[in-house]
């Protein structure tokens, strides 16, 4: 007797929509990355032309950070730049499907390889440091490839669920596994006590509740503070990989050492000290390739903080801010 999914009705529009988006990226996949890559010239430059919203997000962040040292002109052309950018790491989502280990080489190269097998073997969980910076898919791709041990990534998922579902699979491809960012915390405990991987983007704004506030680009930014908490709680290594763009059309995968962390006994300040240093080595790369990381995110923004909790807040900016506002 055959089953009848009572769900399969409403499940077949999302079915329908998935399948078309799929085909479409494998034929697009077809095309040779240098020309989705020069197609992104244009597009960016439409898109910074009429996208007015993003274009002011991200020219007030760019004044936060480089205010005082370029000019308004600077920043415009930086910009958009960035929008290019954006434009071309949507373009190359399809090239990911044919990643695999013997075409690596033409998509990436590497410096500091020694430092996962160093971190590695030190029979330890590893938290892997690291922002919306370049073309991040293609690092944790890259990562399970190069590295031999597959990496937990945190993300939120897409609004549109068949594109979900898609890059989840892509980002699966080499072994990774996909972590729901509200259902992570139990499961990175067990993870880490199970000495696995886990790559967390450490650029997005956080909420009051799961942040602190320490300076980013000279300027209070509520960053999450779960990868301090649990580096110091698991007593795991926090290793610093970025990328970004090279003019070959490859992008370049840096892996660090892992960073010292501060752990003076005092829980609190250990977070706060060791989040800070974590923003500054995501300033560092940001700054090696500004046209290459997340402008249009307000990373600066700071609302909704509960009375009760502003004494945190008002204590920070005591802490790190100095007279003298943004230039540009």
């Amino acid at each position: 007797m055959q089953t009848v999914n009572e769900n399969a009705p409403m499940n077949r529009p999302i079915d329908w929509q998935y399948h078309l988006v799929k085909t479409a990226l494998k034929c697009f996949a077809a095309v040779p990355r240098p020309i989705l890559a020069a197609l992104a010239v244009p597009i960016g430059r439409i898109w910074f032309a009429l996208d007015r919203r993003h274009r002011r997000i991200a020219y007030e962040n760019m004044c936060i950070a480089f205010g005082k040292e370029k000019t308004p002109k600077e920043i415009q052309s930086l910009i958009q730049a960035n929008f290019i950018q954006l434009a071309r790491l949507f373009f190359e989502i399809p090239s990911l499907l044919r990643l695999n280990r013997e075409n690596l080489h033409r998509y990436v190269t590497f410096s500091g390889l020694a430092n996962i097998n160093k971190t590695i073997s030190a029979g330890k969980g590893l938290l892997l440091l690291t922002a919306h910076l370049g073309n991040w898919e293609l690092m944790a791709l890259s990562w399970a490839l190069i590295s031999g041990k597959s990496c937990h990534v945190i993300a939120r998922p897409l609004d549109y669920a068949p594109m979900n579902r898609i890059m989840n699979e892509i980002r699966s491809a080499t072994g990774n596994r996909v972590v729901d960012k509200d259902d992570s915390q139990a499961l990175i405990r067990q993870l880490l006590q199970d000495k696995e991987a886990i790559g967390i983007l450490l650029d997005q704004n956080a909420s009051w509740y799961e942040g602190v506030y320490v300076p980013f680009f000279g300027k209070l930014a509520c960053t999450n503070k779960g990868l301090a908490l649990f580096a110091l709680r698991y007593d795991t290594p926090v290793l610093p990989v970025f990328n970004y763009p090279l003019k070959d059309g490859r992008y370049k995968i840096v892996i660090e050492p892992p960073l010292d962390l501060v752990r003076s006994g005092d829980v609190g300040e250990d977070i706060l000290v060791n989040t800070e240093r974590f923003n500054r080595v995501i300033e560092k790369y940001v700054r090696i390739a500004p046209e290459s990381w997340f402008w249009v995110h307000r990373r600066w923004r700071i609302i909704d903080i509960p009375k009760p909790h502003l004494k945190k807040y008002m204590a920070a900016k005591a802490r790190y801010e100095t007279p003298g506002g943004d230039h540009c």
